[in-house]
């Protein structure tokens, strides 16, 4: 808020530089402390939600029990050419 009523105080200047220098500058800051003060906690919050919500198992993969029999007869093996 200080950074931002500083660089505020330049766009009463008279001279055009200082002046766009100082509505620029004090936009950006604004900007940037509305962005971190609402959107990031709001960011932050959904990242965690969708983190919370996911399994570890990964669907790709499945696993067997060591001791299950596997059916040799169903097996088969692909010869290329």
């Amino acid at each position: 808020m200080v950074l931002f009523c500083g660089f505020g105080i330049f766009s009463f200047s008279t001279f055009g530089g200082t002046k766009a220098l100082g509505i620029l500058t004090s936009f950006t800051l604004f900007v940037a402390m509305f962005s971190n003060l609402f959107i990031l906690p709001a960011m932050l919050l959904s990242i965690d939600k969708s983190i919370t919500r996911k399994t570890f198992e990964d669907p790709w993969l499945q696993y067997y029990d060591e001791e299950e029999d596997v059916d040799l007869e169903k097996l088969k093996i692909e010869e290329s050419e």
